[in-house]
């Protein structure tokens, strides 16, 4: 596979992982409209102080390993984003799969509805970039923006010193999107734009 289609597909497989909120100049802020990063979601149950304590330890643990092998953007080639990744979507996966096992039946209902309506966000977020035609200048910066950005809501989301209404509030700061803008054209951020609407139309 090529160097730039190898580029290409990691930062769909990471806009699939961020679901970054579409707040690019004009265009309209998704994150008004409750669209939220995979983790946020965490901490946005409804479930009682015991089940808090469990999940933060879920969370808590696979953020060590996560935030521990993550690669050194300078040097890392593209196997090891490839395999960071991976890693990255299969601890949230286990993640999901851990708090499952510990939600009522009817919390159980609303997660796997939010989960649902964010995996359409997702993929539509992730057909946004990829419809940019970024060039093999901006694939790199692009790609080293969203992992930047994923350090940032892991950090954020397994900090037990705030309470998950300080992480919510905190989270909904994180626009990964938002970042790249600095590397887009005026057509490119107009592409966007008209993404943004259709994700609008996707919730109402």
């Amino acid at each position: 596979m090529p160097v730039i289609r190898k580029i290409t597909v990691i930062i769909a497989s990471y806009i699939i992982l961020l679901n970054g909120a579409l707040d690019i100049g004009w265009a309209t802020c998704l994150a008004n409209q409750n669209t939220l990063y995979s983790e946020e979601l965490w901490v946005e149950l409804d479930v009682s102080a015991e089940q808090r304590k469990r999940i933060d330890e879920m969370i808590v643990q696979a953020a060590k390993e996560i935030l521990k092998n993550q690669p050194n953007l300078k040097n890392a080639s593209m196997l090891d984003l490839l395999e960071y990744e991976s890693l990255v979507s299969n601890r949230r996966n286990q993640v999901n799969e851990m708090i499952s096992k510990i939600l009522t039946t009817e919390q159980q209902s609303i997660f796997d509805n939010q989960l649902e309506i964010q995996e359409q966000t997702r993929n539509l977020s992730a057909l946004s970039l990829l419809s940019l035609n970024l060039s093999e200048k901006q694939q790199p910066l692009v790609l080293y923006s969203l992992i930047g950005s994923q350090k940032q809501i892991w950090s954020i989301i397994s900090d037990k010193k705030l309470s998950w209404e300080e992480r919510r509030k905190k989270l909904k700061k994180v626009n990964a999107i938002n970042k790249l803008q600095q590397h887009l054209s005026k057509d490119q951020i107009n592409t966007l734009k008209i993404w943004s609407d259709l994700l609008n139309r996707s919730q109402t």
